[in-house]
């Protein structure tokens, strides 16, 4: 699956999930792309206030159970930031059920662009990559929880110029990270145009 990290992060050639890095042979059965909890409300007006973290938690518990008792052992968690990734609650499900759970940094950029926060139109590729490589440094939110890979989504029509942008974001991550892009892509003309960007 590849999801560890390159030669200029910290755990090279380990899986970074939430609870910290492991082996690769570690990983078993995953299930490569899921989402445990999305807010599909909008990036300005997202926020964990408009859930129960408790209620969630015990909502999604015993599906994960299941999932661990009929084999699976890793989950990669897809959901990006201004979409309700909440990293705590991942952390708590982990630690629950013995998954190991992967989270990610990035921004998705499909569904005409309704959970790209403001901020990434006005910076350039290069500062949101700070950003990205921030969550890897001191972890998400702060909270020394690492992203083990890079989430992004474009729409279906030839890149716009902020789907564009993520590209190049995601790419200036990985070149300096290693963490492997995962890109919500849904026709050939906008994954044509991504493949060009990344090479």
């Amino acid at each position: 699956m590849g999801v560890g990290c390159g030669k200029k992060a910290v755990f090279a050639d380990q899986v970074m999930t939430v609870r910290g890095p492991i082996d690769p042979s570690e990983r078993g059965v995953t299930l490569p792309h899921e989402h445990v909890l999305a807010d599909f409300i909008g990036a300005d007006q997202v926020s964990q206030d408009r859930y129960d973290a408790g209620e969630a938690y015990e909502v999604i518990l015993p599906h994960l159970r299941e999932a661990h008792r009929l084999g699976c052992r890793t989950l990669v968690e897809c959901t990006p930031a201004y979409l309700g990734r909440d990293v705590r609650l991942l952390e708590r499900l982990s630690a629950a059920t013995n998954l190991n759970l992967l989270t990610n940094t990035g921004y998705y950029g499909a569904a005409n662009d309704k959970f790209v926060p403001a901020h990434a139109y006005s910076e350039s590729a290069d500062t949101l990559a700070d950003r990205w490589i921030g969550e890897w440094e001191v972890g998400i939110e702060g909270l020394g929880i690492r992203p083990g890979f890079i989430k992004i989504g474009v729409d279906k029509t030839s890149l716009s110029e902020i789907d564009s942008k993520l590209v190049r974001t995601a790419a200036r991550t990985q070149l300096r990270m290693g963490l492997t892009i995962y890109s919500h892509t849904g026709y050939a003309t906008p994954a044509r145009e991504e493949i060009a960007i990344l090479q």
